[in-house]
């Protein structure tokens, strides 16, 4: 009989010692494991984290199977995946791993669609009814990890039924979470060509998606089905989108807004609204369009400010709110009430405040608490 030797166990069948951290990891499904071998009883949290891995390992192999070139490898893996169904995950209590990276909220169906993600790469959701009450509820509890993608969730954008996730990092990965799942199935698509990384920021309008990347916005004419891809160079990391029909508008970490025509087939987009004098590395961190005419902006210096698209070239704001606090962080979010009458923003203080979009000015009132995490 081998020795019991402290932080490690002996493996009869490879006749060595292991440390006790790697029992614990489930076997992982693939290519050469079709058939993983029977797992010993555990307990029941530790069960729980067992069948999560399995989930995220044949989500993995579904994935592998659909942008595999060999027949071989790739029969393998839908085999793999065809025998191994991937049950509904259970209900969680609170986030794992890491801390919320991207959120947002839509009504689809008289429900309320919540998703977020995490900078360790899980997207989750949430669903409210229509006869369950939403006040309290969006806490970090009640939440379903759905997917993860092992880069940092960067972006969440819904259009019509459709949730799209992107993550940042080398591979453009672009999750397609479906509002109604009994339609249409959860799926993971990329875009095809090298100088795609880093997605910093999506927004999806029907069914176009723009992508803000390394120094270029990308547009996918139908998201769905992965149709024309277009680049639009920005010379500068592209940090928020706006879309108005067939204009594309930019804000990038140089602190430009760019303004694009997709009707046409020049990449080069106009630069409006900025003053190369001032906007020097203030990037431009949220984009939003009000009143069909109506730019709102924000910068990562805090400043928030109202411009008419109908005068381009007038770099003076026709409105400005004051107060709001930041410095460095590019994911502080802005947010409007469906009346299109008050702005909210988070500042780097952990502090909401709010503004009328009919007087800017100083905030209508001081934020009376502080949130214990950034929001």
């Amino acid at each position: 009989m081998p020795r019991e030797l402290p932080g490690l166990y002996w493996d009869e069948k490879k006749q060595r010692y292991f440390p006790l951290a790697l029992s614990r990891r489930p076997q992982v499904v693939g290519p050469s494991t079709l058939h993983p071998p029977t797992k010993p009883q555990t307990a029941p949290q530790e069960s729980h984290n067992l069948k999560r891995q399995r989930n995220r390992s044949l989500l993995r192999a579904r994935e592998d199977a659909r942008f595999s070139f060999r027949t071989s490898h790739k029969s393998k893996l839908i085999q793999c995946v065809s025998d191994s169904p991937i049950p509904e995950m259970t209900t969680v209590r609170e986030f794992h791993h890491c801390g919320a990276q991207s959120d947002i909220a839509v009504t689809y169906n008289d429900n309320v669609h919540s998703f977020a993600g995490d900078t360790g790469g899980w997207f989750y959701s949430s669903v409210i009814g229509r006869d369950e009450s939403v006040t309290g509820y969006h806490t970090s509890y009640g939440w379903r990890p759905e997917f993860s993608k092992h880069l940092a969730i960067s972006s969440i954008c819904t259009s019509g039924s459709r949730c799209i996730a992107t993550s940042f990092g080398p591979e453009s990965r672009i999750l397609h979470f479906p509002l109604d799942l009994d339609s249409e199935d959860i799926r993971v698509t990329r875009v095809n060509n090298r100088s795609v990384r880093d997605v910093w920021t999506a927004d999806l309008q029907g069914t176009r998606l723009v992508l803000g990347t390394n120094n270029q916005a990308v547009v996918v004419d139908d998201a769905a089905d992965r149709a024309t891809v277009c680049f639009m160079k920005t010379g500068s990391d592209v940090f928020t989108i706006a879309q108005d029909n067939n204009i594309i508008y930019t804000g990038s970490r140089a602190g430009i807004v760019q303004r694009f025509d997709s009707r046409i087939t020049s990449t080069k987009g106009d630069r409006i609204l900025s003053d190369p004098s001032t906007t020097q590395n203030n990037s431009v961190t949220n984009l939003k369009i009000f009143y069909d005419w109506q730019l709102l902006t924000s910068n990562i210096d805090g400043s928030l400010a109202m411009f008419d698209l109908r005068f381009p070239n007038n770099r003076t704001p026709i409105m400005s709110f004051t107060g709001n606090i930041n410095t460095y962080t590019t994911k502080t979010p802005i947010a409007v009430d469906p009346h299109e009458q008050f702005l909210f923003a988070a500042g780097q203080d952990r502090r909401i405040r709010l503004w009328s979009l009919r007087t800017g000015g100083p905030p209508l009132v001081s934020p009376a608490g502080v949130f214990q995490r950034p929001v």
